[in-house]
């Protein structure tokens, strides 16, 4: 199903959707910077940290109590907790260390596992449960939310 919008507003789906492409396009330097890349990761962590707190916060707490979607909702939780663990852990090495490129390699397998998760099957999931009005609506909160977290958040 094709994402909607009112006016020019994205609906919850459609700006989720350009977040995951930005934090793919973002996954994707940090890779091929292949250990000389720290700005871009450093802008890769910001991106899933506050890409994780604005879709836990409107996203996932507008599904939690649909049962439709609890079980994708729950383990998509715990993918982030996984992802912000494995940031946490390369942001305390350098990109030089031994082991850095592989624990990228994991996290980049995990987020990528996560995103088509979300859109192949949460999203299906959540049309069943939001109404075009109220994902209209989440998506101007999750506009709103995300612009305040990330002018919080200086860079690394």
């Amino acid at each position: 199903m094709a994402s909607k919008t009112t006016g020019t507003q994205a609906d919850i789906f459609a700006r989720i959707k350009t977040d995951h492409d930005t934090i793919r396009s973002l996954l994707e330097k940090t890779e091929k910077a292949n250990g000389s890349g720290r700005a871009v990761f450093e802008e890769l962590q910001r991106e899933l940290w506050a890409h994780s707190k604005v879709e836990e916060g409107v996203f996932y707490a507008s599904l939690k109590k649909a049962k439709e979607a609890k079980s994708e909702t729950v383990e998509g939780l715990n993918e982030h907790h996984l992802i912000n663990g494995l940031l946490d852990e390369l942001n305390a090495m350098k990109t030089s260390d031994s082991g850095w490129k592989e624990k990228l390699q994991v996290l980049g397998e995990l987020v990528r596992h996560h995103l088509d998760e979300e859109e192949e099957e949460l999203f299906e999931e959540a049309r069943d449960v939001l109404d075009d009005d109220r994902a209209a609506e989440l998506g101007g909160a999750y506009d709103d939310r995300k612009k305040h977290i990330m002018a919080g958040l200086a860079p690394l």
